[in-house]
């Protein structure tokens, strides 16, 4: 959204759609300069996360804010797959909704039907940034079906295995496998470079390619985030405020040398 409240058309849908690899970040801490600077650096898409961190929705919402006139797309994971949690991180205006545990392709109807607009879904209609506290009501309502990104969190095994029916779903715009979830469904909690677990990973990027589904995927480090691209993942993550914040700590430390 630039300053005056108008929204651009959704820049991370249509690249991914047309093929291209956008790169973000993940942002768990509150705080509206952390999502500012970030929005400044040359990162294609920003992550909220709402589900494993004490982010509120005022919280979303001013961190949203702090992005206007960002050449960036701002998503939000909701903490579950609740048509109230998701109606009402969708009214703060965010270009898309992150999805947690997808596990069925009844679960991912009832995520599209909570993003969308009658007739197509459910979404309740009221003022909130996303209209522009109703300056923009009629367009966005016309347009939010279409432009609004419905991305789905893969990371069970269960969604392993139902991935191909979970990709016909009309409306899913694209998969985010989350690795670490998985690892665990697999008794296997935390060994995400587990050879069994990587079968798992590559079989949802197979299905997404094969479904014309974009695939996107968690990383911590540029070699990491260079090799599931090169394996055909579009929607990277590169890393997390907090990690940042600690490596460059960490690291100054080590370099330090005490008399």
């Amino acid at each position: 959204m630039n300053a005056r409240g108008v929204r651009a058309p959704n820049k991370l849908k249509r690249d991914l759609a047309a093929g291209k690899v956008c790169i973000g970040a993940t942002i768990t801490m509150s705080n509206t300069v952390v999502a500012e600077l970030l929005s400044h650096v040359g990162l294609d898409w920003l992550w909220f996360e709402m589900e494993h961190s004490a982010m509120s929705d005022g919280s979303a919402l001013a961190m949203l804010q702090a992005t206007n006139g960002a050449d960036i797309s701002a998503v939000v994971r909701v903490p579950w797959n609740d048509k109230t949690m998701i109606k009402r991180a969708l009214d703060n205006g965010p270009d898309g909704i992150i999805i947690p545990l997808v596990n069925s392709a009844e679960e991912a109807e009832a995520a599209v039907r909570a993003m969308k607009y009658p007739p197509v879904g459910e979404r309740g209609a009221g003022l909130s940034r996303a209209q522009c506290y109703g300056l923009h009501m009629e367009e966005y309502m016309k347009t939010a079906n279409d432009e609004v990104m419905t991305t789905l969190m893969i990371e069970h095994v269960t969604a392993v295995k139902n991935i191909d029916q979970i990709l016909a779903v009309k409306g899913v715009d694209s998969v985010m496998v989350g690795a670490l979830d998985l690892s665990g469904s697999m008794g296997l909690l935390g060994q995400t470079s587990h050879p069994d677990v990587e079968a798992a990973i590559q079989k949802v990027l197979a299905a997404s390619k094969k479904a014309k589904v974009p695939c996107g995927i968690i990383t911590v480090a540029p070699e990491q985030a260079n090799e599931r691209i090169k394996q055909g993942f579009q929607q990277i993550i590169i890393g997390i405020d907090v990690l940042y914040l600690l490596g460059g700590v960490t690291g100054a430390i080590k370099q330090i040398v005490r008399p």
